[in-house]
């Protein structure tokens, strides 16, 4: 629940997809830095730079099948014909972001949840590049090697990444028994400026507005981006209480 309306940047298409455009050429420009490809990614200890690459260029392939499909599709494998991977990665980023700018925002499309229309592509691809992109910057400063010029998160982008999580993954992670779900509810206070600009709660698994019987659990107060890389494990719960924040790990609201 939030007590904000829809996104307002990403609830228009062309932005979107313009968005998701700029973010692909940033995360290539990143690839294209890495020397060492068996440096490993630091929030994700299993993933190399090279799975890193691999995985953002399948997803936008997967992405790119789920326009226009019934059902859900297999997430093309990857096959090595040694083409250098930042190219792969540009040529299957530039597949997706051309046909989404050929493809109506209300055309059919396999999704993974809400309406089954091609926007739900343009707004999910924005937040998997932009996550995956501060992955590689991350494993580029790691590994000693030269990072891209110094970048944050907009926050009108970090803003609607929060609320898709809240929204869409931790239902998801819920409904296919991946978590429990929280034992209360969660408040997630975004300030700027000093000010609070939105509140945007995560209830417990009944996913009903909070009554009598749901706990309050605390708040977590920080910038849009500080809550947006918490929420996907890629930085702590700003100024948080370690039992609170471990109840937010352990409810797993993302993958």
């Amino acid at each position: 629940m939030t007590d904000l309306g829809q996104p307002t940047v990403l609830n228009d298409y062309a932005k979107a997809v313009g968005q998701l455009d700029d973010l692909t050429t940033r995360f290539a420009t990143a690839a294209d830095r890495v020397r060492h490809w068996d440096a490993l990614v630091p929030a994700c200890p299993r993933w190399t730079a090279r799975k890193l690459v691999i995985h953002l260029g399948s997803i936008h392939a997967w992405a790119l099948a789920c326009l226009g499909a019934e059902s859900e599709p297999e997430v093309p494998r990857f096959v090595d014909h040694g083409e250098a991977l930042p190219l792969w990665y540009r040529d299957r980023a530039a597949a997706l972001v051309t046909a989404l700018r050929q493809t109506p925002p209300d055309a059919p499309a396999w999704t993974l949840w809400g309406p089954r229309v091609a926007s739900f592509w343009a707004r999910r691809q924005v937040h998997e590049t932009a996550v995956h992109t501060t992955d590689l910057i991350a494993t580029l400063a790691t590994a000693g090697e030269p990072v891209p010029e110094p970048w944050s998160l907009p926050e009108d982008l970090a803003l609607d990444g929060l609320r898709e999580v809240v929204d869409g993954f931790y239902p998801r992670q819920v409904r296919l028994g991946r978590s429990k779900g929280l034992p209360g509810t969660v408040r997630f206070e975004v300030v700027s400026n000093g000010s609070s600009v939105a509140t945007i709660e995560a209830l417990g698994a009944r996913y009903t507005e909070r009554g009598s019987g749901e706990t309050y659990l605390g708040t977590v107060t920080g910038s849009a981006e500080e809550l947006y890389l918490a929420v996907w494990g890629r930085a702590p719960f700003p100024g948080t209480a370690p039992e609170l924040a471990a109840t937010i790990r352990d409810a797993r609201l993302t993958p």
